[in-house]
């Protein structure tokens, strides 16, 4: 899987952050996780796990799941942005809709970087 992964973040840069943890040697992290069969996959948005699987799946079906994902957010986003500049004087700032993870959720030594 790993020359898939590596082809979806280059040709997916814009849209997601693609971030392996060897299972192995994180297992208090794959335990929090429940991940119990490798690969595993986790699918966070806005900081919320959206979707999870297990296997090995061609390239296209991955495309397809960050599209459905990461399409949203772009979508919400970009809505969120065009009422904000639409919006009446005196309203408060709206919280943007994509949201960085919080540090913490990757097991000690990992980044995301």
């Amino acid at each position: 899987m790993a020359p898939v992964l590596e082809r979806l973040a280059d040709k997916n840069v814009e849209k997601v952050r693609i971030v392996k943890v060897d299972a192995n040697k994180h297992r208090t992290w794959a335990a929090k996780e429940n991940v119990r069969g490798v690969p595993a996959f986790r699918l966070y948005s806005g900081g919320m796990l959206v979707d999870q699987f297990a296997g090995a799946y061609p390239e296209k079906i991955m495309q397809q799941k960050i599209d459905k994902y990461a399409g949203s957010l772009t979508a919400s986003a970009a809505s969120t942005s065009s009422k904000d500049k639409e919006g009446k004087e005196g309203d408060a700032p709206k919280e943007p809709t994509v949201q960085p993870m919080p540090k913490d959720w990757l097991p000690p030594g990992v980044t995301a970087e």
